[in-house]
């Protein structure tokens, strides 16, 4: 990627970004016909036909249960179906999506960034879509390992992440994905986040993988030194050490980053880095890793539009 793409970005650029998406949302509801056709008639077949035909789920807990392979779709112990590869894997080293979800819940005051706030119901919602779609939600580390190591995925790839390290991650998002048979990644802040760490460690045994989100969420291009050293390869050490995991991957507070940055990241030992840029993520930018950063306004409707149009950007 250019010099230029590597700089950071401003808070002008970020508003630019998600205002960007805001008005695709927009754009989508105003000439919602034909798109809500296609997803209405999906929903429609689905509910007429009990959910048999188009529902994955009970596709593959039909093949699991032949295979012998663990479902672990519902209960609250062991690793999701989707923790471990699965014999209908393939291997692939194409651009996958990558979903990025802060708060799940709406906002009960005004709050610098409502549309970081989604409604749980369209959470899950959105989880159903992807599913009947035929996405299946993998770590970013099972897809590092089929971009470099010859590792296998789904047919259709997906990483769910979650910034921060929200209350409602654990107590709504971890039972929504573990009916899909799904883990997803919690970009967990060091210290100051909202979840316990008996959560945390749920989440891990549940599949989940944790990467490091620097100690204070700071803005990583205005610091340098020993002080930028602590916050990235300083988180990574803390979470290592509390939760007893590798701790491969690494994203960047509010997307901010640069060359010295990276450089920091790499430098800790990190494998990959999560970014705010739009799209889905590439092989070939292992520390600029876009992501589709879900917004409240969006529903299933906005979701769809934004997957179609990344993925059409991403030529899958």
């Amino acid at each position: 990627m250019a010099q230029q793409d590597r700089d950071p970005f401003s808070q002008e650029q970020l508003a630019a970004l998600r205002a960007q998406r805001r008005e695709q949302g927009r754009q989508r509801l105003l000439a919602a016909g034909a798109l809500a056709l296609v997803v209405g008639g999906v929903v429609a077949a689905v509910l007429s036909s009990g959910g048999s035909g188009g529902d994955n789920v009970s596709a593959r807990k039909a093949s699991a249960a032949k295979s012998g392979q663990p479902q672990a779709q519902g209960g609250s112990g062991g690793k999701v179906r989707n923790a471990t590869s699965q014999p209908d894997w393939k291997p692939y080293t194409g651009p996958v999506p990558i979903l990025e979800y802060h708060v799940l819940g709406r906002p009960k005051t005004e709050v610098p960034y409502p549309e970081l706030y989604v409604p749980r119901a369209d959470f899950r919602k959105q989880m159903d879509w992807l599913d009947r779609q035929g996405y299946e939600a993998v770590t970013l580390e099972r897809v590092e390992d089929a971009w470099y190591r010859g590792g296998t995925l789904p047919p259709k790839p997906i990483v769910i992440s979650f910034d921060d390290g929200y209350r409602p991650q654990y107590t709504f998002a971890l039972p929504q994905l573990r009916k899909h048979g799904w883990p997803g990644v919690l970009n967990l802040k060091a210290e100051g986040s909202d979840l316990y760490h008996s959560n945390v460690e749920a989440m891990l045994k549940a599949g989940w993988e944790l990467a490091a989100h620097t100690i204070h969420h700071s803005d990583l291009t205005t610091l340098e030194g020993e002080a930028l050293e602590e916050e990235v390869a300083g988180s990574r050490k803390l979470l290592q050490r509390e939760y007893g995991v590798p701790v491969k991957n690494f994203c960047y507070p509010a997307g901010r980053f640069d060359e010295t940055v990276i450089a920091a990241v790499e430098a800790a030992g990190y494998e990959g880095a999560t970014t705010e840029i739009p799209g889905f993520a590439t092989r070939e930018s292992p520390y600029e890793l876009a992501r589709i950063e879900v917004l409240g306004s969006w529903g299933v409707e906005g979701l769809a539009e934004a997957m179609r149009a990344d993925a059409e950007a991403a030529g899958t």
